[in-house]
């Protein structure tokens, strides 16, 4: 991480001092937006002037270039990304400018759509993919390449605009956006808070899975065909172990590694891919809050917003190496 973030300081102090200059911007308009009468312009660009140094002590912009790395450096790992500029709000995430304070908000609520939605893909997927493989050279297995191809073509936006028109403002089925029913929270009534989340939760989900689905079932199907023509696959056939027990007990155990990979990747990536879904459905998660940040340009969220999603699959893909090294027997065997 320290050799990645060095590689790309100037830019990164370049997008500090943008930032530190468009929050004292922002600082004066509102201060002058608010003012009542003559504006006391020598007392406003005091204030501007206090609150500008304020940005650049706190993020280390004043110091020598060592230590202004290792104060940076140290704001990341302690997840301090600082505060919004002037007069920008996130009301689907708290009353706060504390950027970390809105992530905490933010990410949680990203990893109960995104994780709920590839678990279902994941469990519809490989029943799908092993199936296929099973019946191999059967029409349904052929299905299976044409579905993930028009399945991975479909934008999400459109899927969602689709569902949004007909099942929710054409059947009155389901919410069109949001998460929760305006007004209701978790402390006033849980049973219906949750119900009313789930409520929400289906449309999206109904989109995550409907592109999803499709490529990650030819991808589990690849992987057992691909095991199905090694030895000890053939062995077992031939001595006549029923097809159910090679396809369950052998295949797709030793392509379990590979499956593991997979889905630890689809997991890690589903968070920060899902910016569209979120955008569509306005579900308050890490994808909207990014979009939101582009558009009111405060650039100290995005940056946040990338940082912690980058570390989620980082961390996703260190816990997939582990989880490998119980599950494929060679790797432990080559570690030790």
């Amino acid at each position: 991480m320290s050799i990645l973030y060095a590689f790309y300081y100037p830019i990164v102090q370049k997008l500090y001092w943008d930032f530190v200059n468009y929050s004292a911007s922002q600082l004066r308009t509102q201060l002058i937006r608010q003012a009542h009468g003559t504006v006391n312009v020598t007392y406003v660009n005091q204030l501007v002037d206090r609150y500008r140094e304020s940005l650049i002590s706190a993020y280390g912009l004043n110091k020598p270039v060592m230590v202004k790395y290792a104060v940076q450096m140290w704001n990341l790992l302690t997840l301090h990304f600082g505060v919004t500029p002037p007069g920008v709000e996130y009301p689907n995430y708290g009353q706060t400018n504390n950027i970390a304070a809105i992530i905490s908000v933010a990410l949680p609520r990203t990893i109960i759509l995104f994780t709920t939605g590839t678990v279902i893909v994941i469990a519809v997927g490989i029943l799908l993919g092993v199936l296929a493989a099973r019946y191999q050279g059967s029409a349904y297995d052929k299905a299976i390449p044409i579905i993930a191809v028009i399945h991975s073509s479909l934008p999400t936006w459109w899927i969602g605009f689709l569902l949004i028109a007909g099942l929710a403002y054409g059947m009155h089925w389901f919410p069109p956006n949001g998460m929760v029913t305006p007004g209701l929270t978790f402390s006033q009534d849980p049973l219906r808070y949750v119900a009313s989340m789930l409520d929400h939760m289906t449309l999206p989900l109904l989109a995550f899975f409907i592109v999803n689905v499709g490529g990650f079932a030819y991808i589990v199907r690849s992987l057992a065909l691909a095991t199905t023509k090694e030895d000890f696959v053939l062995t077992a056939k031939a001595r006549g172990l029923p097809e159910r027990k090679i396809v369950y007990g052998h295949v797709l155990k030793t392509a379990s590694p590979s499956i593991v990979t997979q889905v630890m990747i689809a997991l890690a990536s589903s968070l920060g891919g899902g910016m569209t879904t979120e955008i569509v459905f306005v579900w308050p998660g890490m994808g909207l809050l990014t979009y939101e940040a582009v558009m009111e340009s405060d650039v100290a969220t995005v940056m946040a917003t990338t940082y912690v999603l980058t570390l989620v699959l980082v961390i996703a893909l260190w816990l997939n190496e582990v989880i490998k090294g119980f599950l494929d027997p060679r790797i432990r065997a080559s570690a030790e």
